[in-house]
């Protein structure tokens, strides 16, 4: 004759500890799985950057796209002039995604950017100039004259007196999160017919930072790796966690 299972009508009652440990198991495993999303994002962080050869003279207009996806984020133009014996010529950057340029507070003739050394910090803590005028901050700018057989030639900004290779820092904006970069570039000046000063650059340079509103280094082109070994456990692991107070105690021995 077959035997009938015995059926349970009441729900089994857990005890308290036993909850108590469940419960902490599972926030264990949220956070854990928050950390393990969180360093996955960071391994896929990485800086891009784009070789170039791209001269800004008088009279031209250049623009770049950091990021290569079809959106400019910065203008570079230089602007000559002048009047009667005066001349003068003013190299410019100007960003067009709601980005910034490193650089001075605005002074007597402008804000100027910073011409930064190699490993100079572009982010979060950095000067980003706040006044632009007419849409843009100066890089460098020169002024001169001529009377007779006397010339006078100047130049104003950081740019002006720096030697070699500097950087532009920059930041701009990604479906609207904020990304840094910076733009390798040399900055040349000439004097040409009546003593009137010209300047130019050429950029070979430019990179930015695909992880948002992390800082990086002028010229830095690859984000390094803590060494190997350094990596330390600061807390409980999930199975001590899920132990409740045993294990909590484990943990404070070790």
């Amino acid at each position: 004759m077959a035997r009938s299972l015995p059926t349970r009508s009441q729900p089994i009652e857990l005890s308290d500890t036993v909850e108590r440990r469940i419960k902490l198991y599972s926030v264990a495993a949220m956070a854990a799985g928050v950390s393990v999303l969180a360093l996955a994002q960071t391994a896929e962080s990485k800086i891009v950057v784009t070789n170039a050869n791209i001269a800004v003279n008088p009279g031209s207009v250049v623009y770049l796209d950091l990021n290569n996806d079809g959106i400019n984020d910065f203008q570079l133009s230089v602007a000559i002039g002048g009047y009667d014996h005066s001349f003068y010529a003013t190299l410019a950057i100007a960003p067009l995604t709601g980005g910034r340029v490193m650089g001075g507070n605005r002074g007597p003739l402008g804000p100027y950017a910073f011409a930064l050394a190699s490993n100079s910090n572009i982010g979060p803590s950095a000067h980003f100039s706040s006044s632009v005028a007419r849409g843009q901050i100066t890089i460098v700018r020169s002024n001169g004259s001529q009377s007779g057989p006397t010339s006078h030639f100047k130049l104003y900004g950081q740019w002006g007196s720096a030697a070699g290779t500097r950087y532009l820092g920059v930041k701009f904006l990604i479906k609207g999160k904020v990304h840094y970069g910076w733009v390798r570039m040399t900055v040349s000046r000439t004097i040409v017919y009546s003593g009137a000063p010209r300047v130019s650059a050429t950029i070979t340079e430019y990179a930015y930072d695909t992880a948002v509103n992390t800082k990086l280094g002028a010229g830095e082109t690859v984000i390094e790796a803590p060494p190997a070994g350094t990596a330390k456990e600061t807390g409980p692991s999930i199975g001590m966690l899920a132990l409740g107070n045993e294990g909590l105690s484990l943990w404070r021995r070790e």
